[in-house]
């Protein structure tokens, strides 16, 4: 087991003291973490929270309901002993330890996703707490543990009305593959080495085809590992101040992405090396470390209120670069052998950064109830990490064949030299100003205005420019693109590659953003309720298609309690978002076409980079509609029932891009609660989504060749008849039923929860033109691809019985099935190599059942 942090040590030894356990006001943001549970318990606190036979009230003998109609849960009973005689403390304690056993499938990788099931002992729950309710001083800890990977630890101390302190411990899994064989060695570090059987860079597709099956079988994930301490309290008078410190480490690996260019295009004639370029799904390391940082200082007087904040966040990847090593031939498109072997790739991982915001809130009331409130701030993000050279190769790269003499020596870029600078120097500013008034004059109206400035000023400048060659741009895909295309090196000079136009400097995106809104409400007597709220948003993008985005919205809601018992709460919105002239490609100086020297090849302008039509979703017009009602009506005195329907349509004025998209759904609930001892619910709901977009494929025959320069659809680039579209649906099922009755001292509890996602993908193209493989148009015949399902049933099951007076047993079991198809996992059972092409992760597991059962003693401390 892991050793609890000293924050908590300490806490404990200090004997600090915290509320009663059965409000678990987890209510503060100082250190991040709101809620505290596990798969054992995702309350964490159900063995403490037993409703009382005394009801609601010594005055109504029946249940409570809030003002929209439900149901109020019955309060717990108390649990709190005098600690010593005479005294004024409480205390209260309960010690769950027991036993967990796994049977069936239980490396089913949606079993364990987030959750680290192990056969063993298990801390189901510790927790003590003290309270002082003269004084309101109080004192409380809680933990549970399943795993060394899955377990929380969590110490409250405080005095009502002056301080509060809190330190917490968690460690939270999440695996990403339970069926992952990575042919490298070296997996979790940064440096990946093909098993002796394979030469880097000229391996066969069946040597390399064995080294998969040869690959054990491995288990991919990572671990959240969080800790935290905050403290609160009133240093003066009505001022408060506050001060926190989260530390959050991700350890572990995940599927990642190796690129030697792509093989769909160069596929395998026969030789036994294969193709041409290389996919490879290689393995990363995870090794992050994010620490949160939060100061407060805050005045809530009779007519101001003051508040000051700071938020720090400072992100560290202890592992900055991957290197792995390639076991793929790969040649040029003329058949001659490349000046060198394309052996290694490399990839520079998320760099350190550093994020500070200051933000600064002032309110004043007013007369006619009303309050002017006004916010500012000012946050930076930075990051200085050093640069990565371009390669990390030795030798030659490229080719030599005719006219085509593109060698790339590696030393003159697998150095720091080679850059035009040594580190990022990124930095994005951010502004904001709020300022917001709002009056309701009477009881039956209301109104509000507000007004909102937000720029992000994106302060990095970067050229990709080698100080030792003369050249800007880098050399793309790890040397392998200009190993084998002619012009694709991904450089520039005023000479050989004159016609090169490559991207060779950031694009520094950036917005400025204005809103301002305008919102009343009306009580109409005493059941209705009506608010319309006006909204208008102009943003001002940098360096993208449009220099101006307005939209302008409008929501409309009503709450009414005149339906007799029924509840009635339904909105609507409706938003029309225009702009400024549209400007399909507005990169062009940010490409080497724009500097001197530039020279367009045959005398024709660059290749069209995509075609004028293409609108961007968040760029183009769109028309949006939002509804939503909800329903609750109480059936007697002990039972509710409430359905919500919701939808959304947006509809996106473009004819090459996204079109439109549609999500609708229902959940519905049923809840009783005949007596304390008593409770019962169901519930069902359906969600369905729907994405429809279109595209144009381009015209491979003549790219740099003349009418390539059109972007034009229709075009000889883009011809009509490579015009495709696809429609994708997907529908969701959830539903569940939970029952619990205390059988006299025997408590029983029973749940089932049932999820199901069906997703369906369908195309049509104008010709088979429009395909990357025509010729595999016969393998759908119907347009559209396998339909892709998951799903998954879990049942609980639960006993509670008592053994004495302090102590008692828990039998539980759990018992989930579940079932998972993936069209893109199709033939990974039989091979995770094709042709240059070698994948790691073979899937989740297509069809699963897990049991689990175990045994809990529970002792009242």
């Amino acid at each position: 087991m892991k050793s609890m942090p000293l924050a908590i040590l300490f806490g404990l030894a200090a004997g600090l003291a915290l509320p009663v356990h059965a409000s678990d006001s987890s209510d503060s943001m100082r250190v991040g973490d709101l809620q505290y549970g596990n798969a054992l318990d995702p309350r964490g606190w159900t063995p403490l929270i037993d409703p009382g036979p005394e009801g609601m009230s010594w005055l109504h003998p029946g249940m409570f309901r809030t003002p929209s109609g439900a149901l109020y849960p019955y309060p717990y009973s108390p649990t709190e002993k005098p600690l010593g005689t005479g005294g004024d403390w409480t205390y209260w304690g309960l010690l769950e330890l027991g036993y967990i056993h796994v049977s069936g499938d239980p490396n089913a990788e949606f079993f364990r996703q987030y959750t680290d099931w192990k056969n063993g002992g298990a801390l189901g729950l510790l927790a003590l707490g003290f309270d002082n309710r003269k004084t309101g001083s109080y004192l409380e800890f809680r933990g549970s543990r399943i795993s060394d990977h899955d377990q929380y630890y969590r110490l409250r101390a405080g005095r009502y009305g002056s301080y509060k302190v809190e330190a917490f411990y968690r460690d939270m899994p999440h695996t990403l593959s339970t069926s992952a064989y990575p042919i490298w060695n070296g997996v979790g570090g940064t440096n990946l080495t093909l098993p002796t059987s394979l030469t880097p860079g000229y391996s066969t597709i069946a040597a390399v085809e064995q080294a998969s099956r040869d690959a054990p079988r491995r288990t991919l994930g990572l671990t959240r590992t969080r800790s935290g301490i905050s403290i609160e309290g009133e240093l003066y008078r009505n001022w408060i101040g506050y001060a926190s410190v989260t530390n959050e480490e991700r350890n572990g690996d995940r599927p990642y992405g190796g690129t030697m260019i792509f093989n769909f295009a160069f596929p395998s004639t026969g030789s036994p090396y294969g193709g041409n370029g290389g996919i490879l799904e290689t393995v990363r390391p995870i090794d992050f470390t994010t620490t949160d940082i939060n100061l407060g200082l805050r005045n809530v007087g009779k007519i101001w209120h003051f508040n000051a904040v700071y938020t720090g966040s400072f992100f560290r990847d202890h592992k900055d670069y991957f290197n792995y090593q390639n076991p793929f031939y790969i040649s040029t498109v003329f058949g001659v052998p490349p000046a060198g072997l394309l052996t290694n790739g490399q990839t520079s991982l998320e760099p350190d950064n550093d994020y500070h915001n200051l933000r600064l809130e002032l309110s004043r009331e007013l007369k006619w109830n009303g309050e002017l409130s006004l916010t500012g701030a000012y946050g930076t993000m930075r990051q200085d990490d050093d640069l990565k050279p371009n390669l990390n190769c030795t030798g030659n790269l490229g080719f030599s064949f005719g006219p085509f003499q593109q060698i790339v020596p590696c030393a003159d870029w697998n150095t720091p030299a080679s850059l035009s600078k040594t580190s990022a120097n990124a930095r994005i500013d951010t502004k904001l100003f709020d300022a917001k008034v709002s009056f309701h004059p009477t009881h039956a109206f209301g109104w509000h205005a507000d007004l909102r400035y937000y720029k992000e000023d994106n302060k990095t400048r970067y050229v990709a420019y080698n100080p030792l060659t003369g050249q800007y741009g880098y050399i793309s895909e790890n040397g392998s693109q200009g190993s084998m295309v002619p012009g694709e090196v991904g450089i520039f000079d005023t000479g050989y590659y004159s016609t090169s136009n490559v991207q060779y400097r950031n694009v520094p995106f950036g917005y400025q953003d204005m809103i301002f809104e305008l919102g009343a409400d009306w009580n109409i007597g005493n059941a209705n309720t009506i608010n319309a709220v006006y909204t208008f948003d102009r943003n001002k993008p940098d360096h993208r298609e449009r220099k101006r985005l307005d939209e302008q919205r409008l929501k409309l809601s009503w709450i009414s309690h005149s339906l007799g018992a029924l509840t009635v709460r339904a909105s609507f919105e409706y938003a029309d978002r225009t702009g400024d002239h549209y400007n399909y490609d507005p990169y062009e100086d940010f490409y080497t076409l724009s500097l001197p020297g530039y020279v367009p090849a045959n005398g024709i302008a660059p290749m069209a980079l995509t075609v004028d039509a293409m609108r961007k979703y968040d760029m183009s017009d769109r028309k949006e509609n939002k509804a939503r009602i909800i329903l609750l009506y109480p059936l007697g005195e002990t039972s509710t029932i409430s359905t919500t329907f919701y939808g959304t349509r947006d509809h996106y004025d473009a004819h090459v891009g996204r079109q439109n998209t549609r999500t609708t759904g229902f959940i519905t609930e049923w809840d009783w609660q005949p007596a304390a001892a008593t409770n019962v619910s169901v519930y069902a709901g359906a969600e369905g989504t729907r994405l429809k977009m279109a595209n144009v494929a381009d015209n491979e025959a003549i790219v740099n060749a003349p009418g390539s320069e059109d972007p034009s659809l229709g075009g000889p680039l883009y011809p009509l008849a490579n015009y495709w579209r696809d429609l994708t649906r997907e529908r969701d099922y959830n539903a569940g039923i939970t029952f619990a009755h205390n059988f006299g001292p025997v408590k029983f509890d029973l749940a089932w929860n049932y999820t199901q996602s069906l997703s369906k993908l369908n195309y049509d193209y104008a010709s088979t033109g429009a395909l990357t493989h025509p010729d595999a148009a016969a393998l759908t015949p119907n347009n559209a691809f396998p339909n892709n399902h998951y799903r998954t049933s879990t049942v609980d099951a639960g006993l509670n019985f008592p053994l004495s007076r302090n102590m008692g047993m828990r039998l539980f079991g759990r018992y989930q099935s579940g079932s998972f198809l993936d069209w893109h996992y199709r033939g990974f059972n039989d091979s995770l190599v094709y042709d240059h092409r070698i994948y790691t992760d073979e899937g989740p597991q297509a069809h699963y059942h897990v049991t689990v059962v175990g045994l809990m003693l529970n002792v009242k401390l």
